[in-house]
């Protein structure tokens, strides 16, 4: 059970540029997953250009670290034509599970 009981706390999540400069904010339970406020967090950017006309709102590269890593948020972030730059997450497996084989040698 986390500190402070069932159900406290808040998470801040921000998306933010390369220096550091926050584009959009929101706040959820502390119980819920991080991994879901991504592309609502995308929605929320307005990039300020200092060209006439309405603001960008399509960041090019999306940077983030591998907890973030899916099939479907990269294509998800594709499909908004935004490359992203998340590392894979390298899932470790067994090779050699259960008991080892005994490999016979014919005596002569």
């Amino acid at each position: 059970m986390a500190y402070g009981g069932k159900g406290k706390g808040v998470l801040i999540h921000t998306l933010t540029e390369g220096s550091g400069m926050p584009l959009a904010n929101c706040t959820t339970p502390a119980n819920g997953s991080e991994r879901e406020q991504v592309l609502p967090l995308l929605d929320q950017v307005k990039l300020k250009t200092l060209k006439p006309g309405r603001p960008r709102k399509r960041l090019k590269v999306l940077a983030a670290d591998k907890g973030y890593d899916s099939k479907e948020k990269r294509a998800a972030l594709r499909k908004r034509g935004i490359r992203p730059q998340i590392p894979k997450r390298i899932w470790k497996t067994k090779k050699n599970r259960g008991r080892p084989i005994k490999m016979s040698v014919p005596r002569y």
